[in-house]
């Protein structure tokens, strides 16, 4: 395990927290060698509400990676999701001073600096997590996935630009800095997710993923190859917990396991079954219905459903998603929820899990993990389209502290 080629992540979410670290061979091929885990706490909807709590937890999961992997981590790829992503498309163009010339990285770099200061952190109170690119243009003609080393005489990019809102970022950076990490960069939670459970034919087709965790629901649109749109929804899994826990007067962590032991999304195929359970503050048990409690489960995640279809009416995204809905994260492991997104979008769902690696797969094989090893992958991915460079987990990288240019100019790798 070659320190160069370290990747380390760390996926903080509603209700764990995530490390892995992932070893890229000389074939590009990526091999999770090191994996921890703690319980979340302090986080709610992709914001920190008790800073304390998450720097513990946060510590715990580093920790346990640490001793797995044989190795200490200094510095960590983290997540951000939450209502406060925004996203825009945008496109910039270069003109060269002759008609035969051969297009450069750092051609490509200059038209993300110009889509980047479009933006003003101070003014709208935004910072840019990603640029990505969609596709490139030569000479207002030739559409290209990929230009260097082409001859054109114009060229101009047209990008998907991921933000987040600045005090959510500086705040989650400083709590990730107070656990004694150095932050590399961010990945927002839609994007890395779609990088563990697409394929490249539904991205040319047209797709959504509908990641569901804890406390957030992200999306990502995919169409001709290329992003198009994401959103974060501040809805999830716990307020199907929560619905459990009021209508039946039970505690969170007893609501958990009636969702988790008994749940289903369709009424339908509930079965004629008594659960007995144990009311807060009771000695005394009382019988639910397992109807009651499915009837329950199929509200709160048709609402999260209709929700998210809505959005995507309006912003115009539905039509194009012709290769239907992936649906990921640990609310996707609800029993028959692929059927009840189908009823819903009136569209063909699969549910997604991470694909394209080796290692852990015990641990990290479900859809619960699509954002944790989607970061590992979309970051090996981008690395390697850039010469020359490499990762590691070395405490004296810090790209944050190379300067703005070449901040910019990360932004296409992370």
């Amino acid at each position: 395990m070659g320190k160069e080629n370290i990747l380390i992540v760390l996926d903080i979410g509603t209700s764990k927290i995530t490390t892995l670290v992932g070893d890229v061979d000389d074939t590009g091929e990526l091999h999770i060698v090191g994996f921890g885990e703690s319980h979340s706490t302090g986080i709610e909807k992709g914001i920190v509400v008790k800073p304390h709590d998450v720097i513990k937890a946060i510590r715990k999961s580093i920790d346990a990676a640490e001793n797995v992997a044989g190795t200490r981590i200094g510095g960590v790829i983290a997540n951000v999701s939450g209502y406060h992503i925004e996203c825009r498309n945008d496109s910039e163009k270069v003109e060269f001073n002759t008609n035969q010339k051969i297009v450069t990285q750092s051609d490509i770099s200059q038209l993300i600096q110009k889509v980047a200061s479009k933006v003003q952190p101070q003014k709208e109170n935004l910072e840019i997590i990603h640029i990505l690119p969609k596709k490139y243009i030569l000479d207002d003609e030739d559409e290209v996935i990929d230009p260097v080393g082409l001859v054109a005489s114009k060229l101009e990019g047209r990008f998907h630009i991921v933000l987040d809102k600045l005090n959510a970022y500086t705040n989650l950076k400083k709590i990730i800095e107070s656990a004694g990490l150095k932050v590399i960069d961010f990945v927002a939670n839609p994007v890395a997710s779609s990088y563990a459970v697409l394929y490249p034919e539904e991205k040319e087709m047209g797709i959504a993923v509908i990641d569901i965790g804890a406390g957030t629901t992200d999306v990502a649109v995919y169409k001709d190859g290329s992003i198009e749109y994401v959103k974060s929804f501040p809805i999830g899994g716990n307020q199907v917990t929560m619905d459990i826990a009021h209508r039946f007067k039970v505690s969170k962590d007893e609501a958990e396991s009636l969702k988790t032991e008994y749940g289903a999304a369709l009424t339908e195929v509930a079965q004629n079954e008594i659960i007995e359970v144990y009311p807060r503050g009771s000695e005394e048990s009382v019988q639910v219905d397992q109807f009651d409690l499915v009837d329950t489960i199929e509200a709160r995640l048709s609402e999260i459903f209709e929700i998210v279809k809505k959005d995507l009416e309006e912003s115009g995204y539905y039509r194009k998603i012709n290769g239907g809905i992936v649906l990921t994260g640990g609310v996707a492991n609800t029993p028959y929820i692929r059927e009840l997104a189908e009823n819903i979008f009136q569209l063909d769902v699969r549910i997604g899990k991470p694909k394209d690696y080796t290692g852990f797969s015990d641990k990290v094989a479900f859809p619960e993990y699509s954002t944790s090893v989607g970061m590992l992958l979309f970051a090996k991915s981008k690395i390697s389209a850039m010469p020359g460079m490499t990762a590691h987990n070395s405490s004296n990288f810090d790209i944050l502290k190379l300067g703005k240019t070449i901040i910019e100019k990360i932004k296409t790798i992370f």
